[in-house]
């Protein structure tokens, strides 16, 4: 499940993705809360969603309804709350590209230790923008030069691509 990985920012993924996913805003602002929700091990209710949306309940109720329906939102019922999961989004979703882990694993093994997760969503922006082979190559650059910081980092791959003649 390519979407619990650490270095997946999942509502960056829902905004980067708004144009394709066929969302209200209602529905997105909701699906964004609850994830945020989630991650943070904060209740969900339709009260609370109501309360930090700004959304009137009956609002609430009818894009909760909405995304039950399209099968976006599941919600499960606990001992004394309920569950509300957005994995299907993701599921059912466009394909995240194809990330190798074994980048991940280099840096933290250059870096003799595990990566925090501004690290993770840095390293997965330069993904985006940079091959994997030169974002290998800049890190050994900065060992060699002991400056190993992913701002140093990211100014050997920008001067890198400046001296290719190509932009970032």
């Amino acid at each position: 499940m390519w979407w619990k990985k650490s270095y997946i920012n999942r509502r960056d993924w829902i905004l980067e993705n708004l144009g394709v996913l066929n969302l209200t805003a209602h529905q997105t602002v909701i699906l964004l809360l609850i994830d945020y929700m989630n991650i943070n091990r904060i209740n969900i209710t339709p009260e609370e969603l109501a309360k930090r949306s700004g959304f009137e309940s009956f609002k609430v109720d009818e894009v909760l309804h909405s995304l039950s329906v399209t099968k976006v939102l599941k919600i499960t019922p606990n001992v004394d709350s309920f569950a509300f999961s957005i994995d299907n989004l993701f599921e059912e979703g466009l394909k995240y590209e194809y990330i190798d882990e074994n980048i991940f694993e280099v840096f933290e093994q250059e870096l003799a230790r595990p990566l925090s997760q501004v690290e993770l969503e840095r390293l997965n922006t330069w993904l985006g923008i940079y091959t994997q082979d030169e974002i290998i190559s800049a890190l050994r650059t900065a060992i060699v030069y002991k400056k190993v910081s992913l701002a140093y980092i990211n100014t050997v791959l920008a001067n890198n691509r400046k001296e290719k003649g190509l932009s970032n």
